[in-house]
């Protein structure tokens, strides 16, 4: 099982592909197309892969996709410790706009893994492999027919298990523009208990503006708008905010949020000027929940969740 979990974390890249005519006078030769996987991709929160959660006490993993059809992963556990994977792989097509890909580890030890990945149209990975040399007793590998979950165990699909889900390290764009939906079980506890919020609608623009609307239990809704800044953050999906509100008062809060390819967006933050006595701001370093009250970590207090509208 542990051979399983260590393959569990590792990931690859497809290769370069292109063609070329016999006669390049008449017909030039095409520019290969380089796949999407190619880069460097993060998983933490809830795109940690259940599995790994549970067994290996993964919180993280950072892995780098090369053109040249190698792969360095780097695995984190709950204690901050590290393990590197690396070798090589290959691809071909599956279904859809699912492909299959063997991968050839060489570091820490030498297996082979079988599976599957694919980057969707939110440019995020989902990715599901399997140790196959040597093979794991009673253990099958997921296949592009049956899609992600397929991997089994004595012909039962284990499902969401060995799932692993990533987003780019470099986003394209900014992940919090957009509009987003906070209510029932996604609002922060500490909003529940002390301000009875039920719902909250968020815009943050493209032009670094915000608005939130706020409604609570008796449908009487505040607005706060203003503008804000972000920054990224070295080998994490996490990012930093400030936040420079306008209305209904004047104050600025700071924090992190971050977009999980699971479709959550984790949101974060305090305020500080003016400050609040005996609270501190939550940072990526100490990750969500780090609000504190007086030293003391916070916790789900003031987690709030959102998905897209």
């Amino acid at each position: 099982m542990k051979r399983l979990l260590l393959i569990a974390a590792a990931a690859a890249t497809l290769f370069f592909t292109g063609c070329k005519d016999e006669d390049s006078s008449t017909n030039p030769t095409p520019i290969p197309t380089q796949d999407p996987i190619v880069g460097v991709w993060i998983s933490e929160n809830i795109d940690v892969a259940p599995g790994l959660k549970a067994t290996l006490k993964t919180k993280k993993i950072i892995a780098t996709f090369e053109k040249n059809n190698t792969y360095t992963v780097t695995a984190y556990d709950s204690t901050n410790a590290s393990v590197i994977y690396s070798g090589t792989y290959a691809t071909t097509a599956g279904k859809g706009n699912i492909r299959n890909i063997v991968l050839t580890q060489t570091v820490p030890t030498s297996v082979t893994s079988t599976g599957i990945y694919e980057v969707n149209a939110n440019k995020d990975l989902f990715y599901e492999v399997l140790q196959t040399t040597p093979a794991i007793a009673g253990f099958t590998a997921p296949v592009a027919d049956s899609g992600f979950g397929s991997t089994a165990y004595n012909g039962f699909k284990l499902g969401a298990t060995w799932i692993q889900k990533y987003v780019p390290a470099t986003p394209a764009s900014e992940v919090i523009a957009a509009t987003w939906v906070s209510e029932g079980a996604n609002v922060a506890p500490g909003l529940k208990a002390t301000l009875k919020t039920k719902k909250i609608v968020a815009t943050f623009n493209a032009n670094n503006t915000y608005t939130v609307i706020a409604t609570d239990s008796s449908n009487s809704n505040v607005t706060y708008s203003g503008t804000y800044t972000t920054t990224a953050v070295t080998n994490s999906s996490i990012r930093n905010i400030v936040l420079n509100q306008t209305v209904p008062t004047s104050v600025t809060s700071t924090g992190i949020y971050q977009m999980t390819a699971s479709g959550v967006l984790y949101y974060e933050v305090l305020q500080t000027t003016p400050a609040i006595a005996g609270f501190t701001a939550p940072t990526a370093a100490a990750g969500f929940g780090s609000t504190a009250y007086n030293g003391f970590p916070l916790g789900a207090t003031w987690i709030q969740m959102y998905v897209k509208q």
